[in-house]
């Protein structure tokens, strides 16, 4: 009976480090300092996912791993698909900049191409460090101009447990949203795109 009970101790223990994959949700709307375009006009947008990870393109959903033991069945994904969801927040972030007014000047063409967009964790029976890392190039074309500039944010934290849901959820987006704030606060893009 001792024999037995021990096992099922030893048991609970390991498969409990074997964590469940969780799906958080991105945040697609995102509040920009506002600004006054110098002229009105249209602007066109292509979100394109360029991510690599251990040498192959991740699903579109895919964001990382949550690490602990066998790290590669506890994935971390978005609900929706990374590049429906940049897309959506790069439209809603150039609207709100005065974009989308008819004119008779050609529409500004902006490419955000995510090199990078990662969370993990470590791998082992104890999870205590993570990280969350991501990397854009912006390019923006205008006419025969073109503008392009990269942009990032990386965090590294400890932790004590593996990170619940709730938790990966708001410290992703936080790391997107102070990135997005330094992008569109960037001066050398403010002044291409005409904001003023």
């Amino acid at each position: 009976m001792r024999k037995l009970a021990v096992c099922a101790a030893l048991t609970l223990s390991l498969s409990g480090c074997v964590l469940a994959p969780q799906v958080i949700q991105l945040n697609q709307e995102a509040t920009v300092t506002a600004g006054q375009l110098s002229l009105s006009r249209d602007a066109l947008v292509r979100v394109v996912d360029d991510r690599m990870v251990d040498g192959r393109q991740p699903e579109p959903n895919e964001l990382g791993s949550r690490g602990g033991r066998l790290a590669e069945n506890s994935p971390l994904n978005s609900e929706n698909s990374l590049k429906d969801v940049l897309t959506t927040r790069m439209q809603n972030s150039l609207t709100q900049l005065g974009f989308g007014a008819a004119s008779p000047l050609e529409p500004l063409k902006l490419q955000l191409s995510v090199k990078e967009f990662s969370y993990g964790c470590n791998d082992g029976m104890m999870v205590n460090d993570c990280s969350v890392r991501m990397r854009f190039e912006l390019t923006v074309i205008d006419g025969a101009t073109t503008f392009t500039k990269p942009y990032g944010a990386s965090e590294s934290r400890r932790v004590v447990t593996a990170p619940t849901k709730e938790y990966n959820e708001k410290w992703v987006n936080e790391v997107l949203d102070r990135l997005w704030q330094y992008m569109f606060n960037d001066d050398e893009l403010r002044a291409v795109l005409g904001v003023q």
